[in-house]
């Protein structure tokens, strides 16, 4: 794929200077280099750069800078001969994370100064701090990926497994359609609003919050509980929310759901949503079901809306601000959908996509409708009723009945075929360990359970593979995690599998780029695996 032509100085060579962010892995400095050379596609890699100093280098290209400020992710500052260095659009993008005064100064002031722009990493800057989403994966890395294989604007991005959105908002931010699937609600919700509200009025979104915040603040609306929820899911939530709580929580969905603007709304929801396992009897931080009754104050719930819907404004409006001036925001679609079986339900203008970055669960590492069980029946996403038919149904998934098991596992013996030897070898070692009289239901279900994600995962990527246009990427971010098989501590190579996985689904291996974790603040990072990994792959 070729570079936009629109965007080059075609008969203008110039030796540009870039300047690394001085805080990046080693991972990402393979990162940097690469999105470095998918942008400017130089024919003798050795001869277009010299290194200048530790963490600035100098390259010969017909690249225009004003073009590498824009699309650069691990790349702080660039400039010419003939001017200064200038800061990338991305680290002005991060540097909006440090509050209201300076914001303002940045958007106002040039040429802009070191001292101005963050010192440190910013994950969750603009639209990607919109939800506390577990097993979230950072944008610079999208962004950095998109760069590497030099696609232009316009081009299509595929995420069947877009949790939280970060490849779907990332690409649409740099121009480029993007597509996702997942099959968990809250995940469509949350994807659907980072991505569409790129393009929202910054304006219309601070007025209706005013209005929104004066109509819960000073009318304090008294709602119906039987209006909001069925008879069912009303008794759950009694289960987890003390009444004083539903009350106001009921009524702040009333003053939301009269909002007309679809996508401000959902934005208010899902800010809803992530204060709610706060004012539940929940424990917070737990991913299981465990239940704490603490006795709740009135206004509880207001107030924490209110701050976080604020504190997400308060970054988001200058993030989509600056975002509309850089650039022309294409159409997007993200649907409720099985990433077993994305080639049939791709609509057919998406059946050419470029690229694939994707982010797929761990094997049976996280209860996904489970831990947002709330969020789903308090939002009306899926009735409490269906939620063990969704998470069966799940890519990844770790509570299965008897017969299921059972049924998994024939189905196992009759595809292991289609798996590595290296896997049949793991679910077969844990299973004769497993499979004896006396053994609890998890370690049972344990060998089961994985034969269904590695399936999984060779349909997953198996269908992907057919909608994508002829020699183009896929990455897939994977994560390892481990068990303990008969008192001992067993890894599940996951990245390793995966690799072998992709080949029999009849993708071309091309290469590994191993991750250290960055530390994680999010209230689930006790629950990250033990690595991660980049797989390469080419259609």
């Amino acid at each position: 794929m070729n570079i936009d032509v629109s965007q080059k100085a075609l008969t203008v060579q110039r030796n540009i200077t870039l300047r690394l962010k001085g805080y990046i892995q080693p991972f990402e400095r393979i990162l940097a280099r690469a999105e470095l050379m998918g942008l400017m596609k130089p024919e003798h890699i050795d001869d277009a750069f010299s290194v200048k100093a530790d963490d600035e280098v100098c390259v010969s290209t017909d690249v225009s800078p004003d073009y590498l400020r824009k699309r650069l992710a691990y790349w702080e500052w660039v400039g010419t001969e003939n001017e200064s260095l200038q800061p990338t659009k991305q680290v002005l993008y991060e540097s909006f994370c440090e509050g209201a005064s300076h914001q303002t100064t940045l958007l106002n002031t040039v040429p802009l100064s070191h001292s101005m722009l963050s010192k440190t990493r910013k994950l969750r800057y603009g639209v990607h701090d919109i939800h506390e989403y577990r097993g979230k994966f950072f944008p610079q890395l999208v962004k950095a990926l998109i760069n590497s294989v030099g696609l232009k604007e316009g081009s299509i991005v595929l995420d069947p497994t877009c949790g939280s959105g970060t490849t779907n908002a990332e690409a649409r931010a740099m121009g480029m359609k993007s597509i996702g699937f997942d099959l968990n609600p809250l995940s469509v919700k949350i994807s659907t609003v980072k991505t569409a509200i790129l393009s929202v009025n910054p304006s219309e979104l601070e007025t209706s919050f005013g209005r929104l915040r004066q109509q819960i603040v000073e009318s304090r609306p008294a709602a119906s509980l039987e209006a909001c929820w069925s008879d069912a899911d009303l008794r759950y939530l009694r289960n987890w929310f003390d009444e004083k709580a539903l009350q106001e929580i009921a009524g702040i969905l009333v003053c939301i759901n009269s909002i007309e603007n679809t996508t401000i709304r959902d934005f208010f929801l899902i800010n809803l949503s992530n204060i709610l396992r706060s004012v539940s009897w929940q424990k917070e931080a737990d991913l299981r079901v465990r239940k704490e009754v603490w006795n709740y104050e009135p206004g509880i719930a207001t107030e924490r809306f209110i701050s976080e819907a604020q504190r997400q404004i308060d970054k988001i409006v200058p993030y989509i601000t600056q975002i509309q001036r850089d650039v022309i925001l294409p159409e997007y679609s993200i649907v409720e959908g099985d990433a077993r079986c994305i080639d049939r339900l791709m609509p057919n203008e998406y059946m050419n996509c470029d690229v694939l970055i994707t982010s797929p669960p761990y094997a049976t590492a996280l209860p996904y409708i489970d831990t947002d069980r709330l969020s789903l029946v308090v939002l009306g996403l899926l009735p409490r009723k269906r939620h063990r038919d969704r998470e069966y149904n799940m890519i990844g998934n770790r509570e299965i009945s008897e017969r299921q098991r059972v049924a998994l596992w024939n189905t196992y013996l009759e595809r292991k075929s289609q798996l590595p030897d290296k896997v049949c070898d793991l679910i077969d070692s844990i299973a004769a360990k497993n499979h004896v009289e006396g053994v609890g239901f998890r370690r049972r279900n344990l060998p089961a359970l994985l034969s269904k994600y590695f399936l999984d995962m060779y349909d997953a990527m198996s269908s992907a593979r057919r909608v994508m246009k002829p020699n183009s990427y896929a990455f897939y971010v994977v994560g390892n995690n481990s068990t303990v098989v008969d008192g001992e501590r067993v890894e599940i190579p996951t990245d390793e599998f995966l690799w072998d996985i992709g080949e029999m689904a009849g993708w071309t291996k091309v290469d590994t780029i191993n991750m250290e974790l960055i530390p994680s603040r999010d209230i689930f990072r006790n629950n990250r695996g033990t690595a991660e990994t980049i797989l390469i792959f080419r259609s």
